[in-house]
């Protein structure tokens, strides 16, 4: 039984147009997942703390018993805890500040 050039190509033509649209679909979807990968990446923005100048209305100010300055919303409780120096240097601008105001208010 002698196999003809013929036969073989007409069987393996179906299969590699198979292979190759198998191959291209998969190609295609890995390259849509890097994309949207990508997109989220870009997309996604870290929020400062620090962007925003809090005014004394809204925020409340505390020491804790480690002298970390705590710095909390009034309007939706989150907090920010900031390191022993940094809260006693922002603790004693903010207590120089009151007692000069307490001090010009009674001139």
């Amino acid at each position: 039984m002698k196999i003809e050039r013929e036969k073989v190509m007409n069987l393996l033509k179906p299969a590699m147009n198979a292979i190759i649209l198998i191959a291209v679909g998969t190609a295609m979807f890995r390259l849509g997942i890097a994309y949207q990968t990508h997109e989220s990446k870009e997309a996604t923005k870290v929020e400062n703390p620090y962007a925003h100048a809090y005014s004394p209305e809204e925020i409340s100010i505390a020491v804790n018993e480690s002298n970390e300055l705590i710095m909390i919303e009034r309007e939706t409780g989150e907090y920010i805890v900031y390191s022993d120096q940094i809260g006693q240097t922002i603790f004693g601008m903010y207590a120089n500040r009151i007692h000069q105001e307490a001090t010009n208010a009674g001139k």
